[in-house]
């Protein structure tokens, strides 16, 4: 599989879209303090940003189904699209300015995601699940090396220094747009696959909401402590390398707990993988949090990425063989609900940290791991296994 060139080439695309999407935190972070900015503030335009990149995967999806065998055509625009927008936030003068690029760079991250994911497959249809499991695992390497790079460069350069990051999105770009005239031949040569039957022929609504509810509290988790861990140990007197490395290895951590948690989800069911990490993340997060230490706290930062990360392959598996719709399509609507959740829990932890505090919110937000927990105990156990791609992007 690492010899097919359009497998590589989403993969490459995905790594360094993530790599991007990560980076908005950090720099955010950066300029808190020179442009005044609130944790309010921070908050609306990095939920404004996925809700942006998350509620247009959709649309794009279909948009993909209906290129068919072209669509990489597409992921090469959304991967250009990203790293040019990318560069005008990084020269923009003024918060004014700033604010509305960097608003319209997730269109390219929407563009991409549902594209990716369905091309993925296609460039492997024999070994679909590895093929996926490398696209959303070059997604997560994107999302931990992201804060860490913006970290190092922001923190010396100010903002443009992201532009180095920035420039190097048309390498892939470039991977895609070649690699799009062989998937034209090799959609024509490879039957669409069935889709699995739903688990249950009729769902009882109250499940259907314990899933919703599950997905939309466990995101919201993930996507605070991806928002707003750069903040708050910013606020403690932090190097912007340091909080930097600290978001990566949380991200990091979390596409190793895929791995692992799509491997256990395959022998033990979904119930164990989504239950038993969500309760111990409850005492580690608050670990990270109340240490004094700075070993303790990146040890357990790290354990919590990974506790909290590992269930987002396993949730998205199990909502696609619930929509009978097109490919592309489902994984758009799928991902972008989760991400969606996500930015509006953000959001709502932004808002609340002005008045009570940052470091209180990120404690309380850590508490949801128990009902999130409680809910996980509605979905399936080993009596239903699943073939779950063995990691999926957070943010993405």
């Amino acid at each position: 599989m690492f010899r097919n060139r359009q497998l590589m080439a989403v993969v490459s695309g995905h790594f360094m879209i993530d790599v991007l999407n990560s980076t908005g935190a950090v720099l955010l972070a950066v300029l808190a303090v020179p442009l005044g900015l609130s944790n309010g503030q921070i908050a609306a335009a990095l939920t404004a940003y996925l809700l942006i990149g998350s509620l247009s995967q959709p649309l794009f999806g279909l948009l993909a189904d209906r290129l068919h065998g072209r669509a990489l055509l597409l992921a090469a625009i959304g991967v250009a699209w990203m790293g040019l927008f990318y560069s005008l936030v990084a020269l923009a003068p003024s918060w004014a300015l700033l604010l509305p690029v960097f608003l319209i760079a997730p269109l390219g991250s929407g563009l991409f995601h549902p594209v990716g994911t369905a091309s993925a497959a296609l460039a492997e249809p024999d070994r679909a699940s590895s093929a996926t499991a490398i696209f959303f695992f070059g997604g997560q390497a994107g999302l931990a090396l992201g804060p860490l790079l913006a970290g190092f460069l922001a923190g010396r350069f100010s903002s443009i220094g992201i532009i180095p990051l920035a420039v190097l999105a048309f390498i892939p770009a470039a991977l895609l747009f070649f690699s799009s005239g062989s998937q034209a031949g090799r959609a024509q040569r490879v039957a669409r696959p069935e889709r699995a039957a739903p688990p249950r022929q009729q769902i009882a609504i109250s499940l259907i909401i314990a899933f919703v509810a599950l997905v939309a509290v466990r995101s919201s988790i993930q996507a605070t402590y991806q928002a707003f861990l750069p903040k708050l140990f910013s606020d403690r007197g932090w190097d912007p390398t340091l909080f930097g490395l600290l978001a990566g290895v949380f991200m990091g951590a979390g596409a190793i707990g895929q791995v692992i948690n799509g491997n256990l989800a395959d022998r033990f069911g979904m119930r164990v993988t989504v239950v038993w990490p969500l309760l111990l993340s409850v005492p580690v997060g608050m670990l990270c949090f109340l240490s004094p230490s700075t070993w303790v706290i990146f040890a357990a930062c790290a354990a919590t990425g990974l506790l909290v990360g590992g269930q987002h392959s396993v949730l998205v598996v199990y909502a696609q063989r619930l929509l009978p719709v097109k490919q592309s399509f489902a994984a758009g609507l799928i991902l972008g609900f989760t991400f969606a959740s996500g930015a509006i829990g953000t959001w709502l932890a932004g808002t609340i940290a002005d008045v009570v505090g940052l470091q209180t919110v990120m404690l309380y937000l850590t508490l949801l791991g128990v009902p999130a927990a409680i809910l996980g105990f509605t979905l399936p156990g080993r009596s239903r296994p699943l073939a779950v791609p063995a990691a999926v992007p957070a943010g993405d």
